[in-house]
């Protein structure tokens, strides 16, 4: 009787211990298998990567600035193009574009660049705006603005150029990438070379109007 006990309890004490490993088993496996970002958010002259080591931390790595590539305030940089993209070369740079977004190399990612003037797509961005200044139509997305063009150009071919915006412009909203300056005593918003005034009507609706556009040799 006392040997059938023994092995009783023998037996219990091994199935508690195989319970526990399997639990705790589980517990490391959902630690591990937690999601990875695959998209970067590059700050100045530092970069902070989503993609998350065991101990949490972030990994970070200088930026390598092309001289020759304008790039927004925030670099963010992504591991695979999308699908319908369109590759075009303009002035010997490779470019790709989607939707209204520019991209090109970067190691073995690719950062997100804004676009030179003179540059030129086949296609407006779905989303676009149209604005009339005297007898010039402009399209204006994401804070770029193309004019359609009917000359042909030896860089690259389409219809709609990116080019300078007019003094004046009055635009419902501004990219999100903007960043706020004070000039003069007064408070503008940049981006893409451009200074926006922001505007309040009676009613507290906002738009934000082209005070200043820098030229492509002040760029």
């Amino acid at each position: 009787m006392k040997t059938l006990k023994h092995t009783l309890g023998i037996s219990l004490l091994i199935v508690t211990f195989m319970f526990t490993n399997d639990i705790y088993g589980q517990k490391r496996n959902k630690s591990t298998n937690r999601p990875v970002k695959t998209e970067r958010n590059y700050n100045n002259d530092r970069v902070r990567s989503d993609h998350y080591r065991h101990d949490d931390r972030f990994r970070t790595q200088p930026v390598r600035r092309h001289p020759h590539y304008r790039y927004p305030r925030h670099r963010r940089v992504i591991t695979t193009l999308p699908r319908h993209h369109v590759r075009i070369v303009y002035r010997g740079l490779p470019y790709f574009y989607y939707s209204g977004v520019y991209y090109t190399s970067y190691g073995n990612d690719y950062i997100v660049v804004l676009p030179p003037r003179g540059f030129r797509i086949s296609i407006l961005p779905v989303g676009h705006v149209r604005i009339v200044v005297g007898p010039t139509v402009y399209y204006y997305h994401s804070g770029i603005y193309y004019v359609e063009s009917t000359t042909t150009s030896s860089d690259n071919e389409g219809n709609y150029e990116v080019t300078r915006p007019p003094v004046g412009v009055i635009v419902n909203e501004i990219h999100e990438d903007s960043k706020e300056v004070t000039i003069d005593g007064k408070i503008l918003h940049e981006y893409n070379d451009t200074f926006y005034k922001k505007l309040v009507d009676l009613e507290g609706n906002i738009t934000y109007e082209v005070v200043y556009s820098k030229s492509e040799s002040e760029s």
